[in-house]
């Protein structure tokens, strides 16, 4: 078994390491945030105070982390995992950030002697507790395999999309056709609930013909019901969907445009931490209605 770092252990970062501590391995962690670390130390992890004391005696260290600049930081940082010994160390990013970010991390961690994968993940909380995560992994051949068996803890499937950078650009462009089918389900269901329509037949005929999408079950977890829960913050989406649309900015994209303006609106009515389907209030709240399931309309 081997000695892992994992810096950033929020709800997806904790799935994870907790898959790591459950395959038999050492697993030393760093977070801010305190809660999340004593709830791993009570699994078996041990804690640190900065990335740098993670990353020492590491064999690989993970990342998850909310935005490049706070994952710039944990690496190349003062305290970062930089500043220990990585030669022969690689850094295993699941981060979502953007592929030029990855290519000049990796860039600064292999002229200290390491090496860098980004592979950012999709699945959710759910996913990363279970260990059936998608990794789309940007990296060269023999990087992906001297960690392969570590990332076969976290995923169901590992695709290796290319070079460091790669896996970001999947990333980036996956989550952006989720936001397009995320609004786009939201606002058709919207007017035909408006227009006399009932949410739980609409639904079943969507799902059974060419319209379905896991996004479309998707809502029965999250926007259909009562509690609403947080599985993905809208925040977090909108991020994603800023990095896309900068990576992408010199194509035309008027649908990923539109679908960016109807973020921005719900983040301006404090629905940032939010689950990222609750965009779709913006409808909700136009049309006078709640799409939730038993229900023909509410007014």
């Amino acid at each position: 078994m081997a000695t892992l770092s994992f810096i950033g252990v929020g709800r997806m970062g904790s799935g994870m390491a907790a898959r790591l501590l459950e395959a038999g391995h050492t697993v030393q962690i760093f977070d801010p945030n305190t809660a999340a670390v004593e709830a791993l130390v009570h699994q078996g992890a041990i804690a640190t105070s900065s990335p740098a004391k993670a990353a020492q005696g590491a064999e690989a260290v993970f990342t998850s982390l909310p935005n490049p600049a706070i994952l710039r930081d944990a690496i190349e940082g003062p305290d970062g995992v930089l500043a220990s010994e990585v030669s022969g160390v690689t850094i295993v990013d699941v981060s979502t950030v953007d592929p030029e970010t990855a290519r000049s991390l990796a860039a600064t961690v292999e002229a200290h002697g390491g090496r860098f994968v980004d592979s950012p993940v999709s699945g959710g909380v759910a996913g990363a507790a279970a260990g059936t995560l998608l990794l789309m992994v940007g990296a060269e051949s023999q990087d992906l395999e001297n960690v392969r068996p570590y990332l076969e803890q976290l995923a169901a499937r590992i695709v290796h999309c290319g070079p460091v950078g790669a896996g970001q650009l999947t990333k980036l462009s996956h989550n952006m056709l989720v936001a397009i089918n995320t609004v786009a389900a939201g606002e058709v269901l919207a007017a035909a609930v408006k227009a006399g329509g009932n949410l739980e037949t609409l639904t079943e005929v969507y799902t059974a013909g060419l319209a379905g999408s896991k996004m479309l079950d998707h809502f029965g977890k999250t926007l259909f019901t009562e509690e609403r829960p947080p599985l993905f913050a809208l925040d977090l989406m909108h991020k994603d969907i800023s990095l896309c649309l900068k990576e992408f900015g010199q194509f035309p994209m008027p649908v990923s445009q539109l679908v960016m303006q109807t973020y921005n609106a719900a983040r301006a009515k404090g629905l940032g931490g939010q689950d990222s389907t609750e965009v779709n209030e913006i409808y909700e709240e136009l049309f006078g209605l709640q799409l939730r399931k038993n229900t023909k309309e509410s007014n």
